[in-house]
């Protein structure tokens, strides 16, 4: 078995800051070029800019820079400064620069995304470290002396790393090299603050005709990632072979091409791990998925009408449990059987042997309803902020409608090789072209890996050649699926055919969970309304950070992003004087209404019985508890519109101690899968003070 350690850097009680401003960043999101200028391919040597910004800094005299790359397909060639003002380089003229720097590989850094201080990361920096993992930290200082800080107010180069992409790798895609932190201290050797900036991450480009059949990518949705190794699946649709390969954290596909052959029809499928089938539906379907689906029924017409709470229809399939095309009493307790933790409305396919690491597909979609690939006539025109900034213009010929059956008016959606794949609004067509307005300032299009397909007419104005396919399918196409037409499917399929080698078809995924009505755990559904994006989504942590666990200086938060409704949760730690704990669960819901709430802890079974829980809630509401294997899963909904506000302590736990009391030393941990509903069913965040409830007995103090 592989050990994974994790190790704190706390230094934070012994250093005060001194003032700074210093800013550090990544100059793009994106390297597509080798030492030649020309696009990447194996074998290539490239590098990696690190900018600084001094922004009227006058005392920083060493930096240490923190970064993070894949091992398994990048060799590091060398570090260097860039040199001082004039000469290539920020740092002061006659500083005479000092660099020094260190690999670690099998390391990972776990620790604050989220703070903007540097040497604040670098203080509370967290770590992993699994010897057979691909990812390599390196640790780089640059020291100079200088009479003067950096001068430059504006972003110059500041460190050069330079990469080789392996000759043996397969991957076409890659996991982004990451700037974790960038710390300073001043000539007294104090440490001061520093500033990151974005882009944090930068993604490294191969040449797309680089031996490519297929690119693919996935809206992924990391709360999902979180709990289950995901992969994409390509079903010979003529031979049923199938090869599946793994989704990477920023939703590429690692496709290892020569598995795929040319000319070829493949049924194309998101899956996860079988063998996390319950950890995966235990934190995706919460109270609120219940109470949404439950909303719904209950303002649907007497006809059967659509109700009023549920606004995609990608959510309204989700909670179709049964598959009768219908949300109705047969989809509810079903719903509720998985939420409660009694039952589990997925299951793996029989005969499937547990802990044989297979794979189970999940309801699949393209994401859009017009997709592109490249070719050789300009059938696309692009205005980049035609209406206004990040409001642009796309113009597609009308002959590539011709013997479709579809009309530009149908078309919501639109992938556009690399540069844009999210909704689009319809404006006008003539006999020529057919105009549509679309959400964004294509700031792609500098680092797009289609560049040969591109020309830039004129300022803002760019010729695409490029291939239109039309399908709005909502059986096929994401983007074509409403309120009404998802009763006109049962099962999603999507099919891609390969070209030859180097025509880099381009697949963009969506996928949705059974149950997941919030879709906090699947993929996004994205309108355009004036040429504003928006999501449309009843998941709050979907909304920003898209994590389902995460700390950051505020405190710790579950299923919570910052700038959401939210409540608070408050858990005490506990003398034990007894046989007998009650833990209470204090909340206080900030002024929202709530109408669901749901937990899970987890205790030692051989220091801890678990006794009962004890409700405080009206009457009205209807409470669940189901305790197995030291896993305690409880929580409450409100059946008669009768919500909660204010201060409350709607649940006790009662445990009793193996032993005696006064000898205990144990805690009881929270786990992520908690869950908080506002009384519409949308869901709400959990500000929680403590994860674990430490008890303490009389005697160990």
């Amino acid at each position: 078995m592989q050990k994974i350690l994790v190790f704190v850097l706390l230094m934070t009680s012994f250093v005060s800051f001194g003032q700074s401003n210093m800013k550090f960043k990544f100059p793009d999101t994106r390297v597509i070029s080798d030492l030649n200028s020309q696009l990447i391919d194996r074998g290539d040597e490239f590098n990696v800019f690190v900018v600084a910004n001094g922004n009227g800094d006058n005392q920083i005299r060493q930096v240490l820079f923190d970064l993070e790359y894949d091992k398994s397909h990048f060799d590091l060639i060398t570090i260097n400064h860039t040199g001082v003002t004039g000469s290539g380089g920020i740092l002061p003229v006659n500083s005479n620069p000092q660099i020094s720097f260190q690999n670690y590989p099998g390391y990972t850094y776990v620790g604050n995304t989220t703070n903007t201080n540097g040497s604040t990361r670098f203080q509370t920096a967290q770590y992993t470290f699994n010897a057979a993992a691909n990812n390599t930290i390196i640790r780089a200082t640059i020291t100079w002396a200088s009479n003067t800080g950096v001068q430059n107010t504006n972003y110059d180069n500041l460190l050069m790393i330079r990469f080789r992409v392996k000759a043996t790798s397969t991957a076409n895609t890659f996991n982004p090299i990451k700037l974790n932190f960038v710390a300073g201290w001043n000539g007294n050797g104090q440490q001061v603050p520093t500033i990151m900036e974005t882009p944090l991450s930068t993604e490294v480009i191969l040449n797309q005709n680089t031996g490519k059949l297929v690119t693919a990518k996935v809206d992924l949705n990391s709360n999902l990632f979180n709990l289950s190794g995901l992969r994409v699946a390509f079903r010979d649709t003529v031979t049923n072979t199938v090869q599946s390969f793994p989704i990477l954290t920023n939703g590429n596909v690692d496709v290892n091409q020569s598995l795929l052959s040319e000319n070829k029809v493949y049924e194309v499928t998101v899956q996860h791990e079988s063998d996390k089938l319950n950890t995966i539906y235990n934190g995706a379907i919460t109270i609120s998925d219940f109470t949404s689906a439950q909303g719904e029924f209950t303002t649907m017409g007497l006809d059967g009408s659509k109700g009023t709470v549920v606004n995609s229809g990608q959510s309204l399939y989700a909670a179709d449990i049964n598959r009768n095309k219908n949300i109705d009493g047969g989809d509810l307790p079903k719903l509720l059987a998985q939420v409660v933790g009694i039952d589990n409305i997925t299951t793996v396919p029989e005969g499937y042997t547990q802990g044989s690491g297979g794979y189970m597909n999940v309801p699949t979609w393209v994401s859009t309803d017009a997709r592109t690939v490249s070719g050789e006539v300009e059938w696309v025109v692009l205005t980049v902020n035609n209406y206004g900034q990040a409001s642009s213009r796309v113009l597609i010929d009308m002959r590539e409608f011709l013997n479709t059956n579809i009309i530009p008016e149908d078309i919501k959606s639109l992938q556009l090789l690399d540069l844009y794949n999210g909704p689009v609004e319809f404006v006008s067509k003539d006999a020529t072209w057919a105009s549509y307005k679309v959400p964004s300032d294509f700031a792609s299009i500098i680092g797009t890996t289609f560049l040969p397909y591109i020309r830039n007419i004129n300022g803002n104005d760019y010729g695409i050649r490029t291939e239109v396919e039309f399908n709005t399918n909502p059986s096929i196409s994401w983007g074509s699926i409403t309120t009404t037409n998802w009763k006109n499917f049962t099962t999603p399929k999507v099919l891609v055919k390969t070209g030859t080698i180097g025509s880099n078809t381009l697949v963009y995924l969506k996928y949705l969970l059974w149950g997941d009505v919030n879709r906090s755990h699947s993929s996004q559904v994205v309108v355009s309304n004036n040429g504003i994006a928006s999501v449309v989504s009843r998941a709050s942590n979907s909304l920003k950070n898209n994590t389902s666990f995460k700390t950051d200086a505020l405190g710790m938060f579950i299923n919570t992003p910052n700038n959401v409704p939210s409540i608070d949760v408050n858990l005490s730690n506990l003398t034990v004087t007894t046989n007998t704990i009650e833990i209470p669960i204090n909340i206080n819901t900030n002024g929202n209404t709530l109408g669901g709430l749901q937990f899970e802890f987890t205790y030692d079974q051989t220091k801890l019985k678990f006794e009962e829980l004890q409700s405080n809630l009206p009457n009205t509401w209807y409470v669940f508890v189901n305790s197995v294997d030291g896993k305690i899963k409880f929580g409450s909904l409100d059946q008669n519109k009768t919500p909660i506000s204010g201060n409350a302590t709607p649940f006790k736990l009662k445990f009793s101690t193996i032993g005696n009391g006064v000898d205990i030393l144990t805690s009881i941990k929270v786990s992520p899968n908690m869950d908080a509903s506002g009384n519409n069913g949308v869901q709400l965040g959990i500000n929680l003070n403590n994860t674990q409830i430490k008890l303490t007995g009389y005697n160990y103090f």
